[in-house]
């Protein structure tokens, strides 16, 4: 068995995705300022941003919906050592990453429609750019939260609960589902929407 577990993938995918957004953050904060030049260039560069965030999201989302979860639910299904308790516990966990996968995903696709609006507009006014910027922030409160709550709470649950043949099932699963490594080659079709 190999010594990295797969779970410091995912957290390592949530550091990325914590970087990711605080850079938009960033940005957009400049196309707030009042005395900012407002030029076209800055939402395309917050457009690119976001779509890189968007893919990443999509990513590391399907991995631990479709990489984690099955084998803990696997391991509840089998009865294990204590998977009365853990099977309470991650049932009410898993609906509520999976509710925060879904808003995650809701503002971004928000904020892909708002940039697109002031790319339609020749760049964003003032007040569009602060809207932007209140979502942009709530977006990475939520994904600060989630990250911390699967990183600190969750993954040390299921990690602890898995055997070694049901962590490698995990690390396997990982591997063909792919990682945000994989995003460098790009999509030239733009920003799809993420599902919900």
């Amino acid at each position: 068995m190999e010594s990295r577990s797969p779970f410091d993938e995912l957290r390592e995918e949530h550091a990325t995705l914590l970087v990711d957004v605080r850079d938009l953050q960033s940005s957009i904060s400049r196309m707030a300022q009042p005395d900012a030049t407002t030029l076209g260039g800055q939402v395309s560069s917050a457009q690119d941003q976001l779509e890189l965030l968007s893919r990443r999201f999509r990513v590391h989302f399907r991995r631990e919906e479709e990489g984690v979860f099955p084998e803990a639910q696997r391991m509840v299904s089998e009865g294990a050592q204590g998977a009365d308790v853990f099977g309470r516990f991650f049932a009410q966990e898993a609906e509520d990453d999976m509710g925060a996968h879904a808003a995650l995903a809701r503002r971004a696709n928000e904020m892909a429609e708002m940039l697109g609006q002031m790319q339609d507009a020749g760049g964003p006014d003032e007040a569009s750019a602060r809207r932007l910027l209140v979502l942009v922030k709530l977006t990475a409160t939520l994904l600060e939260r989630h990250a911390a709550k699967e990183d600190t709470l969750i993954f040390p649950m299921i990690e602890k609960s898995l055997t070694p043949a049901q962590v490698d099932a995990v690390r396997d699963r990982l591997r063909v589902l792919g990682s945000d490594r994989d995003l460098t080659g790009g999509d030239d079709s733009g920003l799809a929407q993420l599902g919900g």
